[in-house]
């Protein structure tokens, strides 16, 4: 995880956004043709099969009640307080074990707490961007009935996927957590309007 970019994110937010994209229904995301998944995926699914192997024929978007969000919101919270950040040479993609990871292992902490909570796994994206200073990076998109929400280890509220000034390049089928799509951002006034210091 890159510092100066999570400063320059959260200047960001605040700054156009302060955060108040969740407020109404959002928007999801359009997905089109498969992808190869990222190589850090493909040894996690060796390791967690049975976590990469299961498929959903009738899916649907998680119903965002007051209690949901609270959800979304303590795991996001209780995470990125939990696990100190660490950059892995290898890019391997692990659970938190030792109480440090990088945004791959924020991310699928916060996913596995959740369907511990009772959250569908076809709701829990994983998704793979490239953030403002052009750097990969991966986070948890939550798919509701008020639009797709992120988790993100760089920012502390759980916020709208489109207030998010990212390259989204991939994330996982809903129909199936092994299979991954290209994601087809329109968003490319935000794109292109972002500048970093």
């Amino acid at each position: 995880m890159n510092i100066k970019s999570c400063a320059a994110l959260i200047a960001f937010g605040i700054l156009n956004f302060g955060f108040a994209g969740n407020a109404g229904a959002g928007t999801t995301m359009t997905t089109a043709e498969a992808v190869v998944p990222p190589m850090g995926f493909i040894g996690f699914c060796v390791k967690h099969s049975s976590e990469c192997l299961t498929n959903a024929s009738d899916t649907h978007p998680m119903a965002l009640t007051a209690e949901r969000r609270a959800e979304l919101d303590r795991v996001q919270a209780d995470i990125n307080w939990q696990i100190k950040p660490r950059e892995d040479p290898s890019h391997a993609w692990h659970y938190a074990e030792d109480g440090y990871g990088d945004c791959n292992t924020y991310a699928l902490t916060k996913r596995k707490a959740l369907i511990a909570m009772g959250w569908p796994e076809d709701t829990l994206l994983l998704a793979a961007v490239y953030d403002e200073l052009g750097e990969g990076h991966l986070v948890l998109v939550a798919r509701t009935s008020e639009g797709d929400l992120v988790l993100d280890n760089r920012l502390p509220p759980v916020v709208a996927w489109d207030t998010l000034p990212y390259r989204w390049v991939a994330m996982q089928s809903q129909q199936s957590p092994a299979r991954w799509v290209k994601v087809v951002d329109q968003r490319v006034m935000l794109a292109t309007a972002w500048q970093h210091p």
